[in-house]
């Protein structure tokens, strides 16, 4: 009886190290599935390097990027911001801090980061909006993080 089991060893042995082996190179196989994903930056350079009218309509074109992948199959929505606040009679005084006369706000911008068309947002300036010099500020807001920029813009002659 002992000599019958002994005689089995080598078998079972090699059947468990076969078992192992196939199970390793089944874990190998498999392939992580990933998402491309993209993300969105302000502005085309021929929005903020015109100059606008009142009674014309501002529009901001939003660039979309191909970012690193993901794992995760739950697309990121991304919220997007704009806000022109003016009128200053020059680039320094916008920068001074000093309080801005008129605050503009295009509607809120949704979309997220599986998305490749590049969103707009627009400002309606009024017809009697004073010329002068508009700090515009634009942002992106993300569940975990937020990102803002502003730039100048020039209203009227």
């Amino acid at each position: 009886m002992i000599r019958t089991v002994i005689r089995r060893l080598p078998l079972l042995a090699g059947c468990l190290g076969t078992l192992a082996l196939s199970a390793g190179c089944g874990a190998s196989n498999t392939s992580t599935v990933t998402y491309a994903r993209y993300q969105v930056t302000c502005c085309e350079s021929g929005d903020i390097n015109q100059l606008v009218q009142p009674g014309e309509v501002f529009v901001l074109h939003w660039m979309v990027v191909p970012a690193s992948p993901t794992s995760s199959s739950v697309p990121t929505t991304l919220t997007l911001t704009v806000t022109l606040q003016g009128p200053y009679s020059s680039v320094t005084g916008l920068k001074s801090g000093a309080p801005a006369t008129y605050t503009l706000r295009a509607p809120t911008v949704t979309t997220n980061d599986r998305s490749t068309t590049a969103p707009t947002s627009s400002v309606q300036l009024p017809a009697g909006l004073p010329s002068g010099y508009y700090n515009l500020e634009f942002g992106i807001a993300a569940p975990e993080s937020i990102a803002s920029g502003a730039s100048v813009i020039q209203v009227g002659g």
